[in-house]
């Protein structure tokens, strides 16, 4: 009786982390055709992610150009792929849409995180989210997969080249059962896993990308911009962690 139990859980879990969302568009033409074109030939569910995981990882990382197009409210997984760059937001959408469209339940995942340097951020991103004193990353994302028979975190977020040119390359190379976490910095608080981004977590990367370009056209929006702790720090946590599934 158990075991029909579990298995009746797992298989409506799957639907959940295989279905299509506005965010997570897996069923659009792009995404759909790129899955298919980066997967023909594999064998395996662990080669598909695997080559799933490499084509969403080295998307050249550029928060900047990312927030151009999400102003414009292009937030969908097919929106990254169209554009070919992202940041943290569009690398785990991406690889949980092509993930399901290759048939591997996925999720999002978040993270806060300590990276003062934020090395990775455009420079004009990286002048107004530092601040003063350097402010955390409350609301990273990254991509979970179900694979193996366990949910598997896999970090997208920076392209392999760029990481080693700034001196934080990947150590821990894909192989299906290993978590691979950011290169950015350490995690200072998980935020959840999500079946689709939430509102107010989407929401906040909306107003952040437009608020930025606000403040590259003048100076006063730029220090307004720059001094506003209560933008980025994002969400409350607590109030969002109540729609996570883990």
């Amino acid at each position: 009786m158990s075991s029909d139990l579990t298995d009746r859980k797992t298989d409506t879990a799957d639907e959940e982390y295989l279905r299509p969302t506005a965010y997570i568009d897996s069923d659009h033409p792009t995404v759909v055709e790129t899955a298919r074109r980066i997967t023909e030939g594999a064998t395996t569910e662990v080669d598909r992610l695997g080559r799933i995981y490499h084509h969403v990882r080295d998307l050249p990382y550029d928060i900047l150009a990312s927030f151009r197009y999400l102003a414009q409210g292009r937030t969908a997984a097919s929106d990254v792929l169209e554009n070919g760059v992202a940041f943290c937001m569009g690398k785990a959408s991406s690889f949980v849409a092509l993930s399901r469209a290759a048939g591997i339940p996925a999720r999002v995942a978040f993270q806060a995180l300590d990276a003062p340097e934020m090395e990775f951020l455009s420079p004009e991103v990286r002048v107004l989210w530092g601040g003063p004193v350097g402010r955390p990353l409350p609301w990273h994302s990254l991509g979970e997969a179900f694979i193996g028979g366990r949910w598997v975190k896999l970090d997208a977020t920076i392209d392999a080249p760029t990481a080693t040119e700034l001196g934080k390359p990947y150590t821990i190379d894909f192989d299906g059962r290993t978590d691979i976490p950011t290169v950015e910095g350490p995690v200072l608080r998980e935020n959840g896993s999500y079946a689709d981004y939430p509102a107010e977590v989407a929401d906040w990367y909306l107003r952040v990308a437009r608020e930025v370009l606000t403040a590259l056209e003048s100076r006063a929006a730029h220090d307004r911009v720059a001094a506003d702790d209560v933008l980025w720090s994002g969400p409350d946590p607590e109030l969002v962690r109540r729609q996570a599934v883990a």
